[in-house]
């Protein structure tokens, strides 16, 4: 009998093994499966929240693709060295089919050298906007749009008045159009508009754009002027392209847009009287 102990003793501990394996093995793909049950915007939060603000980058993988997690993981590593501190804050999220784009900003502490940068010790906000598609519950590409003259301009690398030095108010352009938007359909087109807003704030000539909101009594409709400023005629005929390529890339149609949500649109363009 004492000889066969030994042979028991391993027994136990080899089958101990071998259920300490498979218990992690259940516990990593249930993990796996509440990912895959996950809708994409929950995943891109969830994203957010491990890798991007509790800097665990070791488990990208939960969230990109094995194909994509190496790129995705190199592209954010230059401003998460130079600002240590960062915290993203997501302020819009939607979902459109595989893509979501969220509209965010990050406050960080310039800590280290960006970009050629030297460490200038300052806090920063900068808005943004960022794109994911995904396929299966991963992310596949990811288009990041930060507002770059922001972060130059508050880093001290460009200054504050900068466009107001190098523009000419006698060729800026006001394009302005007016929605009458019913309140049932207001968040839809909000998310499109901030969508919209967000873009165009990192095209070239663009200087600023405000939103207007008509105050009146009428319970069913909302009235909105939305005025973008622009260099000149030359920027916003530009500008104006690249929206039109964006739209066709994200699979977005204004015009059907409106007509499905009932939304007037009304359009003009203005400059200076001389």
């Amino acid at each position: 009998m004492k000889g066969k102990t030994p042979k028991i003793g391993f027994r136990l501990v080899l089958f101990i093994l071998i259920s300490i394996l498979q218990d992690s093995c259940t516990q990593s793909k249930n993990k796996n499966k509440a990912m895959n049950r996950l809708k994409n915007r929950e995943i891109i939060q969830e994203m957010y929240k491990t890798t991007l603000n509790q800097k665990q980058f070791d488990k990208s993988d939960l969230f990109v693709d094995k194909d994509y997690v190496e790129e995705f993981n190199s592209a954010n590593k230059p401003l998460f060295t130079a600002f240590p501190d960062i915290k993203f804050t997501i302020k819009e999220i939607f979902e459109d089919g595989n893509k979501v784009v969220t509209l965010y900003d990050w406050s960080g502490t310039h800590k280290y050298e960006f970009h050629n940068i030297a460490a200038t010790h300052k806090n920063v906000t900068v808005e943004g906007m960022s794109i994911y598609e995904l396929e299966n519950g991963k992310i596949t590409h990811n288009v990041a749009k930060p507002d770059k003259l922001s972060l130059f301009q508050q880093l001290g690398v460009i200054p504050q008045d900068f466009l107001n030095n190098n523009t000419n108010p006698k060729e800026a352009v006001y394009f302005i159009d007016e929605f009458e938007i019913p309140k049932k359909s207001f968040h839809d087109f909000k998310e499109k508009l901030d969508y919209n807003r967000s873009y165009i704030k990192n095209l070239e000539g663009f200087i600023k754009d405000d939103v207007m909101i008509q105050k009146e009594d009428s319970s069913q409709m909302i009235i909105l002027t939305t005025i973008a400023v622009w260099e000149n005629q030359k920027s916003l005929d530009k500008a104006k392209k690249l929206v039109q390529s964006e739209y066709k890339r994200i699979g977005f149609n204004p015009t059907k847009f409106h007509q499905k949500l009932n939304i007037k649109m009304s359009r003009r363009t203005y400059s200076l009287l001389e």
